[in-house]
């Protein structure tokens, strides 16, 4: 009985969901606004409904957050959307290290954070500002989470595959962003074509993304607290 009541919040839940994928990449204005941040609400909710992984359901908490400041306020909260996401990927980080932290990986992390501001602050030199010190060590702990979701595969499937998603869409978004004067892209090129297709390519990567950790968050239960080894 259940199980019978797990798969059938999972169904529920993944077909509200597709009726949100589907406004998403269909319509705009208002509609489009409510339905994303509304897509991602419902992640958030299901996870925490049905008592998923603290860690976990925290991030996808703060995600709602970001995406309260990045698709809901006009005009968009920029710093405040990517300080959420650093959070997000913080938890992600504390709950993939948690059965053990390895003072190498650990230190990698670290490491590659200080390397990535010290490279932003010499590109950028005087437009160094905030949002893009956020924003790189972001990237950072969201590629080092996509590795170490990936080399616990057996464990993090969903997770890992999220988390991919996650980082095409980051990609997508900085892709569109840079080709308006940073990294020219001509409009002939099929790069071009791809990245300003007549749907939300980004949100296309984004929402499937939150969906799997959102089931990664409702079928695990926090079990561990942190050690270093």
């Amino acid at each position: 009985m259940r199980n019978n009541k797990n798969n059938l919040s999972i169904l529920a839940f993944l077909s509200a969901e597709m009726v949100l994928y589907t406004l998403v990449l269909t319509t705009g204005g208002d509609l489009l606004v409510w339905s994303s941040f509304g897509a991602i609400v419902l992640c958030f909710l299901f996870a925490l409904l049905r008592g998923g992984e603290g860690l976990l359901v925290a991030g996808l908490g703060c995600t709602v957050a970001a995406d309260f400041f990045l698709v809901v306020c006009s005009p968009i909260q920029q710093l405040y959307g990517m300080i959420c996401f650093l959070a997000v990927q913080t938890l992600y980080a504390v709950f993939l290290l948690r059965g053990g932290v390895n003072r190498v990986r650990l230190g990698v992390r670290l490491g590659l954070m200080v390397g990535i501001v010290a490279v932003a602050v010499v590109i950028l030199k005087d437009k160094t500002d905030a949002l893009a010190l956020v924003s790189v060590c972001y990237y950072v702990n969201l590629i080092m989470n996509m590795v170490e979701a990936f080399a616990e595969f057996r464990k993090f499937r969903l997770l890992a595959m999220g988390l991919v998603l996650f980082i095409l869409c980051d990609t997508v978004i900085g892709l569109q962003v840079a080709s308006g004067g940073y990294l020219p892209i001509g409009e002939e090129t099929l790069l071009h074509r791809i990245l300003f297709v007549d749907f939300n390519l980004s949100w296309f990567f984004y929402l499937p993304s939150q969906v799997l950790i959102a089931l990664t968050a409702a079928n695990r239960k926090q079990k561990r607290v942190p050690r270093f080894s």
